[in-house]
């Protein structure tokens, strides 16, 4: 069963990546998306998100636009990298990505439109020199009016064009993360897919949900057929998950005692290595949007760090908060 890094924007970054490494990793990270035009136009920025480290031959390049000859152009580029491959997204459901016609826009397209940029995108990686071979794609339950047979008409078009990895995010886009999501249809999927497919090595992903050891053998238990799952927001708050899933799919034990003082303090000073100075102030604030929910005064400590700039202060709120909260400092796990 693999474990995947999900694609988030400001939070799938180098910074986040070696937190999860020091637990001993994941199976594949895939990036934060990128902007496949932005890229091709060499923006101010690009090189901050194609860094590869820690785990170079675990990447997975997201790319997201809604021009054919743009992410053509950006798979180009990624491909040289190296990695595992390049997926497209087609399930982001943020309102400005969707109105330009990239992310989950790809869904509402004709099945010729989207086949016609898949094509372009696979050309590249057919050709590429480096290990990045692989295309896969993150995708949603479609609009509101979706049913299973519309999916599945959209899944054998993404095979028929060398698609051979689909993450599953079980909601519809307007869902966004408002419901639980809805594993059965991860099942339906899988099912349908591995039946028809059978001589493919084709691989079904599950993500949505999943925020303790217990909610991954809860959806693996749904979908028992599935080849792994992707963690997202869970990843943040918890860079440990990953290892203690890993563990408990094995029957291995895993305790570990974690100092949360020191590992944000040392995430900040990743962020201030791996990330250009516009991008330290969101960042650190995304990250402490989730982090901050492994304590008991968790929305008072958010606030105090995200409202506040700088090394220095958010260093002394957090010495503060863990001196009055000094229980919370040391998580046994």
């Amino acid at each position: 069963m693999k474990l995947l890094l999900a694609p988030m924007a400001t939070l799938s970054h180098e910074a986040l990546r070696n937190l999860i490494f020091r637990f001993g990793g994941c199976d594949e990270y895939y990036c934060e998306m990128i902007h496949a035009t932005s890229l091709v136009s060499g923006g101010k920025f690009e090189e901050y998100y194609i860094r590869t480290q820690p785990e170079p031959d675990k990447m997975v390049w997201q790319l997201t636009d809604y021009r054919e000859e743009a992410l053509k152009e950006a798979s180009k580029i990624v491909s040289e990298l190296g990695g595992i491959g390049i997926d497209i997204n087609m399930g982001c459901p943020a309102p400005d990505i969707y109105r330009t016609g990239a992310g989950c826009a790809w869904m509402s397209k004709s099945l010729q439109e989207v086949s016609s940029m898949l094509s372009k995108v696979k050309s590249v990686l057919d050709s590429s020199i480096t290990s990045c071979k692989r295309l896969s794609c993150k995708i949603r339950l479609g609009e509101e009016d979706f049913t299973i047979e519309k999916l599945f008409t959209y899944c054998d078009m993404l095979v028929s064009e060398g698609v051979t990895q689909i993450t599953l995010h079980p909601r519809t886009r307007k869902e966004k993360y408002t419901r639980k999501a809805r594993w059965e249809y991860v099942n339906q999927l899988c099912e349908y897919l591995k039946t028809k497919y059978s001589s493919l090595n084709l691989q079904i992903i599950g993500n949505g949900s999943i925020f303790s050891v217990e909610d991954a053998i809860s959806s693996i238990k749904k979908a028992p057929n599935i080849d792994g799952i992707m963690l997202g927001r869970s990843a943040i708050q918890k860079p440990w998950l990953f290892k203690q899933i890993s563990s408990a799919l094995s029957n291995e034990e895993f305790k570990t005692e974690i100092d949360l003082f020191e590992l944000a303090i040392d995430f900040m000073k990743d962020i201030e290595n791996c990330q250009p100075q516009e991008f330290w102030k969101t960042r650190k604030q995304r990250f402490f949007i989730y982090f901050c929910d492994n304590f008991q005064f968790g929305n008072y400590l958010k606030s105090q760090l995200i409202n506040n700039d700088g090394f220095e202060i958010q260093k002394n709120i957090l010495q503060e908060y863990f001196e009055k909260m000094p229980s919370e400092r040391f998580l046994t796990i």
